[in-house]
């Protein structure tokens, strides 16, 4: 259909004299479309088919399941499996898109106080020049961070091989520096280095950018997914970069680009004339916003590099030829590890549970005893004295026999104090501290003999043999061993038999 203005000059042309096939010639149409526009006397403003559509008969059931929501796939399916429609897909799609037009969304201004709030996002710049270790230039993946002042509409653009949290917090902190304050709240769009899940009312932060957030003072505003409107100040700078920075511009390498950026920003971009503001963007910035900005912090936020570990059952990780302790109900879990040159943060889901400093040595163990179980913890002390007082549960004898041994300073004084205690919960208490009573008398430490007495029951002898000193006897009564100055002993025999010779000497 020729448009009013065509009609008009067809008409003009011909009353001017010009010949219908050099007026078809000129407007590029048929010489009857001339011929007939000549002689209608009035000018058509719509051209109208009146032809029914192929779906025409099924245009209420159509309605209804659109108000339902049912896709359009799920209505080319049931047309097709109930009526056997003889269409494509795509000439229902474009039927129902004629039929029944989607009104337009409408959308409101966001007015923005100074300070208030920066959005930040990432485009793809497409393959740039890389410069990487031992290798020739080359052209890689290329991502441009862009980071907007709502206020001044001041930005700031930084060239990136990657969008890891790593990289997207240190771009911000590096605008931060550059506005030269931090605003109150930062809109992000849901990147997996800021936002893990974003689903109704369940919100998860990347722990790492949510304590960077926290470090700066600043309140993170994630966009609802899918609306990218929320924060179209920085979708907007993210094309300007893109189409004004990139295009027809060529780089020797990374570093002349990502110069020739700063000096782009700093210089053109932010000291244009904004199209909506209609102010320059860098005078705002000096004249009201920056004094409206918090302030940045005193020390600078620890960047770490992130890895997964899994537990051992010795509670241990490993991490650079070392091993450090996690707390013992993580044995046997995946934990993430965050690290720097001298910090080893562990984290499970979320929280922070341990911290190590990294050591400098290699195959060691870098343990915290509270991460342990409290029956791995006793160290020699505390061991010593968790059996001390399981033998004065038995009774005074047995505790006694517990100082004795520990002065003998055998190193496996436990083996002797655990068959001591085996022979309690077999024997009873009173019978096992009755018997050390009768070997203490005669100095005996030997487990055998100790042994031979509960089980023989000699403890229940009502009088205990004096038995003379040898005077070449040994002073420590501790490590005396069982013999007498009168009687060759032999240990296999019993006390009793020892007791009758004794009666028999004069």
């Amino acid at each position: 259909m020729l448009t009013m203005y065509q009609q008009i000059t067809i008409k003009t042309l011909a009353r001017q004299g010009v010949k219908q096939t050099e007026i078809a010639r000129d407007l590029g149409c048929h010489r009857n479309t001339v011929r007939n526009i000549i002689r209608r006397n009035g000018l058509i403003s719509e051209q109208i088919r009146d032809r029914s559509s192929y779906f025409d008969p099924y245009h209420n059931q159509i309605k209804e399941w659109l108000e339902k929501d049912v896709s359009n796939l799920r209505m080319y399916e049931i047309l097709k499996e109930t009526y056997g429609i003889e269409r494509t897909y795509d000439s229902l799609c474009k039927y129902i898109q004629k039929q029944f037009p989607k009104t337009p969304e409408a959308f409101g201004v966001q007015v923005t106080g100074p300070g208030e709030e920066a959005e930040v996002d990432f485009g793809y710049a497409g393959l740039q020049p890389v410069n990487l270790p031992g290798c020739s230039l080359v052209r890689g993946k290329t991502w441009v961070l862009a980071v907007k002042l709502s206020h001044s509409r001041t930005g700031f653009h930084q060239v990136t091989r990657d969008q890891k949290v790593t990289t997207l917090t240190s771009g911000i902190t590096a605008a931060f520096e550059y506005f030269g304050g931090v605003p109150k709240r930062l809109k992000i769009d849901n990147l997996r280095a800021a936002i893990l899940k974003n689903q109704h009312y369940d919100l998860l932060y990347n722990q790492q950018f949510l304590q960077w957030a926290e470090h700066f003072g600043c309140v993170i505003n994630p966009c609802t997914p899918y609306h990218p409107e929320q924060k179209g100040k920085v979708e907007a700078e993210v094309k300007y970069v893109l189409n004004n920075f990139f295009v027809e511009r060529d780089f020797t390498d990374w570093t002349d680009m990502a110069n020739r950026l700063r000096h782009w920003t700093t210089e053109y971009a932010n000291k244009r004339v904004h199209s909506i503001t209609r102010r320059v963007p860098w005078d705002v910035l000096l004249e009201t916003e920056r004094a409206a900005l918090l302030p940045l912090p005193q020390t600078p936020f620890p960047f770490f590099e992130q890895a997964a570990r899994v537990v051992q059952k010795n509670c241990h990780l490993f991490f650079k030829n070392n091993y450090y302790s996690v707390p013992a109900r993580l044995a046997g879990k995946t934990v993430t590890i965050r690290f720097t040159g001298n910090l080893l943060r562990i984290i499970d889901r979320g929280e922070e549970v341990a911290c190590h400093a990294v050591s400098a040595t290699t195959g060691q163990y870098i343990t915290c005893r509270s991460h342990l179980p409290d029956y791995k913890c006793y160290g020699v002390t505390e061991y010593q004295k968790k059996y001390e007082v399981k033998m004065a549960d038995i009774g005074e004898s047995a505790h006694t026999y517990f100082k004795e041994i520990l002065l003998k300073r055998d190193s496996y004084w436990f083996r002797s104090v655990r068959s001591i205690l085996g022979l309690a919960n077999r024997y009873g208490n009173e019978a096992v501290n009755l018997s050390l009573e009768r070997a203490l008398h005669y100095k005996v430490l030997d487990m055998s003999v100790i042994t031979r007495i509960v089980k023989q029951e000699l403890y229940r002898l009502d009088v205990a043999p004096r038995l003379p000193k040898s005077p070449e006897a040994p002073v420590d009564p501790v490590i005396l061993p069982l013999s007498f100055s009168s009687v060759s002993v032999d240990i296999n025999r019993d006390l009793s038999y020892y007791q009758q010779v004794l009666e028999r000497q004069p």
